[in-house]
């Protein structure tokens, strides 16, 4: 008999907003699936060290699920956990049963050369004199000034997302995805939200 609980969250986004996060890898409890996320409580919590983002990302879990969900910074602030027992049992005392948290754990910059053009007809002397190389009312028409060759950054950020039973006090959810090009944090991690909400529904595990 599969157990139900719901800590699933996030996932959220239903579009991604600049780039497609890509899921790296992930891993399932396959004896737990969530079902009916609103006969649940979790809360939901992005461990970022820009506390502005951290809100903005937190609220844009919550309002996919109103009264299901609530943000860790209502909770507990920006204050670490020493004590992970008392906390766990004090989450259960006031009725939670799952807790999803999002985390960037790397960023990394590659760069690309991208070869230039060069002008129109200046490949072989015999083109650039024999077409239209005597000028004319047509010429601007037909030239071209070429491209200089230019380095292109590709931005790779790296976000992992663990889902917890606070029931079994076990993890039941983990991924890691990579996304490029995100075109800014709280972007970004809506967008890995879609991903992972997406694939949990392909595996099985939210439905």
């Amino acid at each position: 008999m599969k157990k139900r609980f719901f800590l699933a969250l996030m996932m959220i986004s239903p579009f991604a907003i600049f780039a497609q996060s890509e899921i790296m890898n992930s891993w399932r409890d396959s004896n737990t699936t969530i079902q009916n996320p609103g006969f649940h409580k979790i809360i939901v919590a992005a461990l970022l060290h820009d506390q502005g983002v951290r809100r903005q990302v937190e609220d844009y879990m919550v309002s996919m699920y109103p009264g299901t969900a609530i943000q860790s910074y209502q909770l507990i602030g920006d204050s670490l956990i020493t004590n992970e027992a008392a906390e766990s049992q004090q989450f259960r005392n006031e009725g939670y049963d799952g807790i999803a948290i999002i985390k960037q754990t790397d960023e990394q910059t590659t760069q690309q050369y991208v070869p230039g053009r060069m002008p129109s007809y200046y490949n072989t002397w015999g083109g650039y004199w024999g077409w239209r190389g005597w000028g004319g009312p047509h010429w601007v028409a037909h030239y071209n000034p070429g491209t200089p060759g230019q380095v292109h950054n590709e931005w790779n950020w790296y976000v992992q997302v663990n889902v917890y039973s606070l029931v079994k006090n076990q993890l039941i959810y983990s991924a890691n995805t990579r996304t490029v090009n995100p075109g800014g944090r709280v972007p970004l991690f809506e967008d890995v939200c879609n991903a992972v909400r997406a694939q949990m529904s392909a595996i099985g595990f939210l439905k």
